[in-house]
This record gives C-alpha cells, structure tokens and sequence, in this order.
C-alpha cells in the first residue's frame, strides 16, 4: 500500500487519502488528470489544482448517510475521465470508506461483478479498503438495482430501501454487521450439514 494506489485491471484508476492528493510529484507521476473527492469539505487549493478537473461528492463517513443517491454520477466520472485517456484519482479522508465504496460501485456497473467481489477486486490494489457498514449495505442495494431492467424499476428499488432503511449509533450498525455475519456462517454450516446428509444417504443406498 502507497500513497496513491492503483487499482489493478482497470486501466489508470488510482486511490487514496486525503495527504496523497497534495503529493503533487506522485500525482503528476501517475498521470492523474481527474479528481474525485468523498469528503465533506473541499480538499482542492484552486490555485495548486487548476489543471485537475475535479468532481466533489460532500459526504462525511457516516453509516446514515445516503451515498448511494450518488452512485451513477460518480461511475459516469470516473468512466467518462478514463475513456478519455485521463488517470482518476478517488479520495476520502483516509482511502479506506468513502473512496472504496464509489470505487466498488465502478466496478460493479462496469465490469459486473458483485459488491464482495468488487471489494476483494479493490483491496488487491489497497487493502486497507473497507467501507463502514452502512455503505456495504447501500453497495447491496446497487447490487440489486444494477440487475434491473429498466430505470423505473431501479428507483422503485432505491425508493424501496430509502424508505425502510435502518439509521442508528455506529455500535448499532457494527451490531447489525456482526449478527449478518453470525447469520451467513450458520447458513454455510447449514448447506454444508445438508450436503453431507445427502451423501450419507447416497451411500446407504449402495
């Protein structure tokens, strides 16, 4: 892990923290002419970075915040910028929540992967990169939007989970996580006993 990481397979898409970005030798090294900030306040001194073109998402780490709303925007961005020949850099404070997320959620409309595969995808350039829970629960919900037909369809999906979705302390979302976790292990070790049944069962009848 650098400074200014790039994310393998995915032509000059890079990621970071906020202190990379006034690196300014690594980002003119890396080719980078595109800015895509996750931050909650404007990180860019106009007069440093008036060659840069710059896209600003205001959003602060937070569970709550509803980051998803700017999902297409910020993949239009980085795939306009990179079908130009430009390097995009994308940043939060520490390269770890906000950035990784919009940068999973490029890889998951671009490439068509799912959100855990994207984020293996990302870690193998950064792997300090783990958005907060509520960000991998929104990362699902794109997931599921990405697989509908039409627009109306994927607003009736987001409309859906803006509506119901869940807003609480940070130790109640790491709650929420740890009793998702509990719950996918207890499903593998159910299809794991399922099989092993069925093959016992199998075997009887020889």
């Amino acid at each position: 892990m650098g400074w200014v990481d790039r994310i393998p397979r995915c032509g000059p898409l890079f990621i970071g923290g906020l202190y990379a970005l006034y690196q300014t030798d690594l980002i003119k090294a890396a080719g980078i002419t595109h800015v895509l900030s996750v931050i909650e306040y404007d990180p860019l001194l106009q007069e440093r970075f008036a060659h840069l073109q710059h896209f600003h998402v205001h959003a602060d780490d937070d569970p709550n915040v509803d980051l998803l709303q700017r999902f297409n925007e910020a993949v239009s961005y980085i795939d306009e910028a990179l079908k130009g020949g430009g390097g995009v850099f994308v940043h939060c404070a520490m390269g770890k929540s906000r950035s990784a997320t919009l940068v999973v959620a490029y890889l998951m409309w671009k490439f068509e992967v799912g959100w855990v595969d994207g984020l293996e995808w990302v870690c193998e350039g950064r792997p300090v990169c783990d958005p907060n829970p509520g960000f991998k629960e929104q990362l699902g919900v794109w997931e599921r939007m990405l697989k509908c037909e039409g627009e109306a369809e994927r607003r009736r999906v987001y409309e859906e989970w803006e509506r119901t979705r869940f807003k609480g302390e940070w130790w109640e979302w790491e709650g929420r996580a740890r009793g998702k976790e509990k719950d996918k292990v207890k499903k593998e070790m159910g299809v794991a006993e399922e099989a092993k049944e069925i093959e016992m069962v199998e075997k009887a009848k020889l």
